[in-house]
């Protein structure tokens, strides 16, 4: 019976010593997101990583691909996602002259309807 005792109080001693180890500092450098997402990660490297693979974190395409996935993103892949940048002033071949219509066939028609008829009215 005393040594049941005995057995109890060594081991019950033994996994308290063992639960007070100190956490060992890594080396790694800590995560800090840009954009402002550190509440969905709070520094976990594994918990970011299912982040950007679940889409919770506002990324593009090749922040998370290393090869598009469709046509569309093959575009999007090349060029620049800075917030000040446009990507007119990267890329001058997507700036087309613009022919305005000054007034539309509807205007037009409106105009022309409200001419012959002063009762004319749409609704």
């Amino acid at each position: 019976m005393l040594t049941d005792l005995l057995i109890k109080v060594v081991f019950a001693s033994f996994l308290h010593c063992q639960d007070q180890k100190e956490p060992v500092p890594t080396r790694l450098p800590r995560i800090i997101s840009e954009d402002g997402n550190y509440s969905v990660h709070q520094n976990s490297h594994t918990r970011y990583h299912e982040a950007i693979k679940k889409v919770l974190l506002k990324t593009f395409p090749n922040q998370v691909f290393r090869v598009p996935l469709t046509d569309a993103q093959n575009f999007s892949f090349w060029r620049s996602h800075d917030p000040g940048v446009r990507p007119e002033e990267t890329m001058p071949w997507i700036r087309s002259p613009r022919h305005c219509l000054i007034k539309s066939p509807m205007t037009r028609f409106m105009d022309h309807s409200v001419l012959s008829d002063r009762n004319f009215s749409l609704y």
